[in-house]
């Protein structure tokens, strides 16, 4: 039998059995793979197995009657290719191992069930009630806000109202888990241009706050928008928490017990069951699985189990599973399980315009919002927030203190931004009758009581409880950030400010402490248990709870200072995550004490040696606005501006240019003198590389000094001598700084074929600033006979991003034109499946897809 006249599920399954057999037998042979299977099913009391059998499943991909037999043959070639049995483990290997083992088994079930299944790819799914349920639901649930919010309904606007969408670029020539220094990131690309990506696993990288999950939601909303409006497309989104994942439940009994809890609250009546998740929501339609929050996992291990998790689904092959994770970036190598080839992504903040035009919807219900929004603006100038408050979550958190008070001055640094967020939060929403329903929780608890001593010893108890739950709050998310996943009110009942009484039962006792901590506007209630609305508000209260006192301040820096090389002594960095550790520094630097000193030295002592990474270090902290001391701090940058070491071992000046951009948000005037340096230093070489240093340096010293910046990135661009590459950067850069100035650049370089750069990079680039004109440059380009078939595709294409009839239509066309080789063609129509999965002008391949008949 031909691989053509096999079934997609039966040669995934085929071919996984090769693969694994060629990886495990090593000198050994089938037939000793087969007794070893054998002696296994003798054990269950099942029948054994015999060449004939297990050479139908080699040769053609028959399944298994039943998939007990099957399995005993891969569990044997599985241990044989390296993979430990659970029985040989001890402690935390054994339970990881036997996590890994289910999963295994789960991902080989379906496969079997796959190869099992001969129906008609086009007939009609069975499960089609309950995909419209689940769409229904979870198009409700996206369109909620995912942070927490002081303003209350309806003054809170709804999210698509206020919603910008970003950007994003793909980091080239980098192995790792995001762009490294020196490395020339990718173009700039709408960011939803992620889910589209034909591979299985896909990346999307951003820092805390940077509207991952809000990314996540909104293509959740408009896909599933979409399928109930009856447009099609090839897959269908599911959103789940990565901590879901972390259980030993194989993926479809994870992705059904997550999906149904959060459901529920939104409507959803019916039960997802592992099946729903099992197959297809669709005949030819996978499942997107949308990996949320996966840098919030504490425990590596935990993390690499979830990984292997979705290699393995996605390894299947039967098309039943893609991803899209988001994460923070990991440890270096962390990723890499995933693969080289796996597409990754860096989300890009909102630009000044994005960030003027958010405030602006924003504050849309004010009087003259336009006016408020360059108040606002303003207001971040003075605190010194601009650049932080380019990350979506700290952008709505101040948007709404904002519009709480537009009279009260914006807060200083982000630790202060979230002091006062939390403290709002509590003011604020009287919506929720915070205050009311607690008083209720204490008289219900009470209640149960009827002998007065013990009736009083539950309300002292309760009252004390509630008179110290900030603080207990902060002692859960320190737990939580620490490792701990026991449930919310296991973790508060421990502290010693919430002992039970002994006559309150513990579920009474429990069930108080839930009605405590689900109106608190901080919280959510995801299934039987609670969690921080976002990491940062976790990192925030843990921060609280490690600094809540001067004693636990000491300690903290004690085993910061610890922390030193054996070699030498020196100071090496901590293992924290960066923003955590920004919240724990300026809990160490808030009161002006023998503490606070002691912390200004760490930080000098730790960033005295130039090594790159104390001065990524110092970056990181300066963008996120800890509060470090300004002068200190200055100097310190100016320092690793003019270091020769940190110059020779960091490629191209990327590293210094950030120095730079640092330094002008402590110290404008020299930040901006040293960035005018930078952008106009003849010493670096004119090559493609360094010029991109130059751009990047002008474009930064554009935000500091709008006129000196946009004259130099003006200069560039109309510099014949450059490279057209770094002439079209400069142009767009130039756009995004003064936008009638850019789009005039990026116009003229479109019709100048002389200067070497990507025509389409170009177009779009102008598309992005005058749609209009950048979309009549892409048509052009595409109708040009003159160019490429390459270069006319990739321009129609990128006109449907623009405008989508006009993309598909001109898609249509190229895939029709019998001028052009059959492989554009076919290019073409794939192009067009993509664009317009319903278009029906593509006539030329007659019935059956292009790829079919190729």
């Amino acid at each position: 039998m031909s691989k053509k006249d096999l079934s997609a599920g039966r040669q995934a399954l085929r071919a996984a059995l090769r693969e694994l057999e060629q990886t495990a037998l090593r000198g050994r042979t089938r037939t000793e793979a087969i007794d070893a299977a054998n002696r296994r099913l003798e054990q269950a009391g099942l029948a054994k197995l015999g060449p004939t059998t297990v050479g139908g499943w080699f040769e053609t991909g028959s399944p298994a009657k039943d998939f007990r037999s099957l399995w005993a043959l891969v569990r044997a070639l599985l241990e044989w290719s390296g993979q430990p049995s659970a029985d040989t483990l001890t402690g935390p290997s054994r339970g990881q191992a036997t996590a890994r083992w289910m999963a295994t088994e789960a991902l080989w079930k379906t496969r079997w069930e796959q190869a099992k299944d001969t129906r008609s790819r086009t007939a009609a799914p069975t499960n089609a009630p309950l995909v419209v349920a689940y769409l229904t639901a979870a198009r409700d649930a996206a369109r909620q806000h995912p942070y927490p919010g002081v303003l209350g309904a309806p003054r809170l606007p709804p999210l698509a109202d206020v919603y910008v969408r970003q950007h994003a670029r793909t980091p080239q020539d980098s192995p790792g888990n995001g762009p490294e220094p020196g490395n020339q990131a990718g173009p700039t690309v709408p960011a939803t241009e992620v889910f589209g990506e034909d591979q299985a696993t896909c990346v999307l990288l951003g820092g805390p706050g940077g509207g991952k999950s809000t990314l996540l939601r909104a293509h959740l909303a408009d896909s599933a928008d979409g399928w109930l409006g009856g447009t099609t497309g090839k897959t269908i989104p599911v959103m789940v928490s990565a901590s879901a994942l972390t259980g030993t439940d194989p993926l479809p009994t994870a992705l059904a017990k997550a999906v149904t809890g959060d459901l529920r609250q939104v409507g959803l009546l019916d039960e997802l069951g592992a099946d729903f998740f099992r197959h297809p929501p669709r005949a030819g339609v996978s499942w997107l699985v949308l990996v949320d929050g996966l840098d919030e996992i504490p425990d590596a291990d935990a993390r690499s189990t979830v990984l292997a998790m979705l290699v393995g689904a996605a390894a299947a092959g039967t098309g039943l599973y893609r991803f899209v994770v988001a994460t923070r970036p990991l440890p270096e190598g962390e990723l890499g399980a995933l693969g080289r080839h796996v597409p990754r992504y860096e989300l890009l903040p909102f630009s000044p315009d994005d960030l003027l035009t958010y405030a602006t919807r924003w504050f849309r219900a004010l009087d003259d919002s336009g006016r408020h929004a360059d108040v606002f603006m303003a207001g971040l100038e003075r605190s010194r927030l601009e650049v932080l408050a380019r990350t979506p979550l700290m952008a709505s958190m101040l948007c709404q203190l904002y519009a709480a008070d537009p009279a009260r001055p914006l807060p200083d640094g982000r630790t202060g931004a979230y002091e006062l967020f939390v403290e709002l939060i509590y003011e604020q929403n009287s919506h929720k009758q915070v205050a009311s329903t607690h008083d209720k929780a204490i008289r219900e608890l009470k209640d149960h009581y009827q002998i007065p001593r013990d009736n009083e010893a539950a309300e002292q108890a309760a009252q004390r409880v509630r008179y110290h739950l900030p603080e207990l709050i902060d002692h859960l998310a320190y737990e939580r950030i620490n490792g701990s996943t026991a449930p919310a009110v296991e973790i508060l009942a421990s502290h010693l400010q919430a002992n039970r009484p002994q006559k309150v039962t513990q579920h009474l006792w429990h069930s108080f402490l839930s009605d405590l901590l689900r109106p608190t506007g901080i919280l959510a209630q995801r299934a039987n248990d609670f969690d921080f609305l976002h990491q940062t508000l976790l990192e925030y209260h843990a921060a609280r709870h490690a600094t809540r006192d001067e004693q636990a301040r000491s300690r903290l820096l004690r085993d910061l200072l610890a922390s030193r090389r054996p070699a030498d002594g020196r100071l090496v960095l901590p293992t924290l995550d960066d923003s955590y550790l920004g919240f724990l520094l300026d809990g160490l630097l808030a009161p002006q004490d023998r503490i606070a000193a002691e912390t200004t030295q760490y930080v000098k002592e730790l960033t005295t040696h130039g090594r790159v990474e104390a001065c990524q270090f110092l970056i990181t902290q300066v963008n996120l606005r800890t509060n470090l001391p300004l002068r200190s701090t200055a100097a310190l940058l100016a320092r690793f501006a003019d270091d020769t070491v940190l110059k020779d071992t960091t490629r191209d000046g990327y590293v210094r240019v950030r120095v730079a951009e640092a330094l002008a948000r402590v110290d404008r005037e020299a930040g901006a003198a040293l960035l005018a340096r930078f952008a106009d230093d003849t010493v670096l070489k004119d090559t493609t590389r360094d010029g991109y240093v130059r751009v990047r340096a002008a474009e930064a010293l554009a935000r500091v000094d709008r006129e000196a910046g946009a004259a130099l990135l003006a200069r560039f661009a109309d510099d014949t001598t450059r490279d057209g590459y770094v002439r079209v950067r400069a142009a767009e850069a130039l756009a995004r700084v003064d936008r009638e100035a850019g789009a005039a650049l990026l116009a003229r370089l479109a019709n100048d074929t002389t200067h070497g750069g990507d025509p389409v990079r170009v177009a779009e680039a102008l598309a992005r600033v005058d749609r209009e004109a950048g979309a009549a440059l892409l048509a052009r380009l595409a109708n040009d006979t003159i160019f490429s078939n390459c270069v006319r595709l990739e321009a129609a294409e990128a006109l449907a991003r623009v405008d989508r009839e006009a993309g598909a239509a001109l898609l249509a066309r190229l895939a029709n034109d019998t001028t052009l080789h059959r492989p554009d063609r076919l290019e073409a129509a794939e192009a067009l499946a993509r664009v317009d999965p319903k278009r029906e002008d593509v006539e030329v391949f007659g019935r059956g897809s292009p790829t079919e008949q190729s």
